[in-house]
């Protein structure tokens, strides 16, 4: 078995990090995210280039504390570009996974 298979799918964080962490990724997404779209097991999601940073630091809490998911970042003049890409064995577990990172049905997101 792979070393990526045998990553458990489970987060890291306590539950008091937890809910920090999903209120600041929560906040990024309200206040910076411009669009996302959803192919099988890959999210995608477009912020706003003065979100770089933030970005930077909500990929680099995710790849520490949830390490089976994959995140690729990249920038261009239209922002940062985020990735992430669930594993296989997560596949029943990925919607749950992704709605963390896009808009709730009541959130408008800026643009």
């Amino acid at each position: 078995m792979s070393e990526l298979k045998a990553l458990p799918i489970a987060c890291t964080l306590s539950p008091g990090d937890l809910r920090e962490r999903l209120g600041l990724i929560q906040t990024l997404t309200q206040e910076a995210l411009r669009a996302h779209e959803r192919q099988g097991l890959d999210l995608t999601l477009h912020y706003a280039p003065e979100a770089a940073a933030r970005v930077r630091a909500m990929v680099a809490g995710e790849q520490h504390c949830c390490a089976f998911l994959t995140l690729d970042i990249r920038d261009d003049a239209q922002g940062v570009h985020v990735t992430i890409h669930a594993p296989e064995h997560a596949r029943d577990a990925a919607d749950e996974l992704f709605a963390q990172f896009t808009p709730t049905p009541d959130v408008t997101m800026t643009r």
